[in-house]
């Protein structure tokens, strides 16, 4: 996946003892894309405004209140939480994950596509709304024996 909203954010600072005296650029902040730097991760991610973290999920159905704390407890709190899965989660799990993050942290939930999701994500992130994404990538192997067993 690769995440467009952390192109031109910021970088960190360098610290003061990798900077040479004879630096000129000491008051500019660097950013993402001045580095060339991009985004991009290989599995199931999560994604913050500022921030972007692999995730340990591999399919929908490990999707869970337990594998979501970190936007329970992302600060500041996210307004809206998109699940990008291209297959659905189970209904009773994806309703426990609504209406608890609905009811105790004011987070609207919504699943779709993963493609939607991100690029809902990457708009809503353009506009600085504070706003998270969780992507399942589905793991090729698992996938591949669950629809040979239904076949």
């Amino acid at each position: 996946f690769d995440i467009f909203g952390l192109l031109d954010r910021p970088i960190p600072a360098k610290s003061t003892t990798e900077k040479s005296s004879d630096d000129d650029n000491s008051g500019e902040i660097e950013t993402y894309s001045q580095n060339q730097g991009v985004v991009h991760m290989n599995g199931s991610i999560l994604a913050f405004p500022h921030s972007c973290f692999l995730w340990k999920v591999s399919s929908p159905r490990d999707v869970t209140l337990a594998s979501l704390a970190a936007v329970m407890t992302h600060d500041p709190p996210v307004e809206f939480l998109f699940i990008g899965c291209n297959k659905p989660l189970p209904p009773r799990e994806l309703n426990k994950i609504k209406n608890t993050l609905s009811k105790d942290k004011g987070i609207v939930v919504e699943q779709m596509d993963v493609m939607n999701a991100m690029g809902t994500f990457n708009v809503l992130n353009g506009e600085d709304r504070r706003v998270a994404v969780a992507l399942v990538l589905e793991d090729e192997e698992k996938a591949d024996t669950s629809q040979r067993g239904s076949n």
